[in-house]
């Protein structure tokens, strides 16, 4: 059976937010019943907490019910076909992001769906940044790490929580753009499996988010090398971004999510819910809720500019993805 959590209007905000928020929406949403946020994803994780977040907010500035279904499987590709086979009546919203519109064309042997062609963008709405993690007696920085790599070629292991996964990728790029550094992938079935096989000695490294490896850095089980962001994480404003740590200029790679519809969705429900992000990513409250959570917002994106993001990032990975020959069937 599919999850399918129901999320009250209003049921996890302040009783004068969801007042001034309930009378906005109810003058001005154009929806007159519950929608769906279609995450394809397992209940749990760091993506479909996000998800929750939004659909709660997503509540208040629509005035509608949000229900959220977990449809998972086939790396994303089953929860999107859902919402490409709903109607295109802006009810039914798609929770993707850098896995399925980045990373699973690029990947598939034969796509299922194109996430530029079939469906509009409404938009961007955050993101998680990805840490390169690892034992502590294997090595003290990712410059080190990856010197050890480079005079064991092959030898050492890094573990992510699947093969064709954004953060897998994520390991092969650093790789790649360290001058063709080798390493030997192993994927598990999960963040959790990796990191305990990491704790128990069994790899030399993970590839994960800064929230779900921060804790076990604290606790000095395992040391976090570097993040894969511009700019250093709030969360762990020690921990030296790659560019800093061995001069990758720009390099970013980052769990972003968006909402989509389907392309044939009607301009004014498509404008009306990209409104209502828009307010969501604006509100102060609400940006401090997500970075506690570990997620930065994004910045106000336009439908056309959030559907040029993507095409970027499916530029920034394309060679990747050749130089590393990962495929998914």
């Amino acid at each position: 059976m599919t999850p399918r959590r129901t999320l009250l209007l209003g049921a996890l905000a302040a009783p004068a937010l969801a007042s001034s928020t309930l009378a906005l929406a109810q003058t001005a949403s154009p929806f007159d019943r519950s929608l769906r946020l279609v995450i394809p994803y397992p209940p749990g994780g760091g993506t479909d907490a996000f998800g929750q977040r939004i659909a709660a907010r997503l509540a208040l500035e629509l005035g509608q019910t949000v229900v959220v279904e977990n449809r998972t499987g086939a790396a994303g590709a089953i929860g999107v076909g859902e919402v490409l086979r709903a109607r295109p009546d802006g009810y039914s919203l798609l929770f993707g992001g850098a896995s399925t519109h980045a990373l699973y064309p690029l990947i598939s042997a034969r796509p299922q769906y194109d996430p530029v062609a079939d469906f509009i963008q409404v938009a961007l709405l955050g993101s998680n940044t990805v840490c390169f993690i690892a034992r502590r007696e294997v090595a003290e920085s990712l410059p080190a790490l990856l010197a050890k790599a480079r005079a064991n070629p092959g030898r050492l292991r890094f573990g992510s929580p699947g093969a064709g996964t954004y953060v897998h990728l994520a390991g092969e790029y650093l790789l790649h753009a360290a001058g063709g550094v080798e390493m030997l992938h192993v994927p598990y079935r999960g963040n959790g499996p990796a990191m305990i096989d990491l704790l128990a000695g069994n790899i030399d490294a993970v590839v994960d988010t800064v929230v779900t490896g921060l804790p076990h850095h604290q606790e000095g089980r395992v040391r976090m090398l570097a993040v894969a962001s511009l700019e250093r994480s709030s969360l762990a404003p020690e921990i030296p971004t790659v560019q800093e740590a061995v001069g990758l200029q720009g390099f970013e790679a980052a769990l972003w999510s968006l909402i989509s519809v389907r392309r044939e969705t009607p301009a004014p429900l498509v404008a009306a819910l990209h409104a209502a992000c828009m307010r969501m990513l604006r509100a102060p409250d609400f940006q401090a809720e997500l970075r506690a959570a570990g997620v930065e917002p994004a910045a106000p994106m336009s439908p056309e500019e959030v559907a040029t993001y993507v095409r970027a990032e499916q530029a920034k990975w394309r060679p990747v993805v050749q130089a590393t020959g990962v495929r998914m069937d």
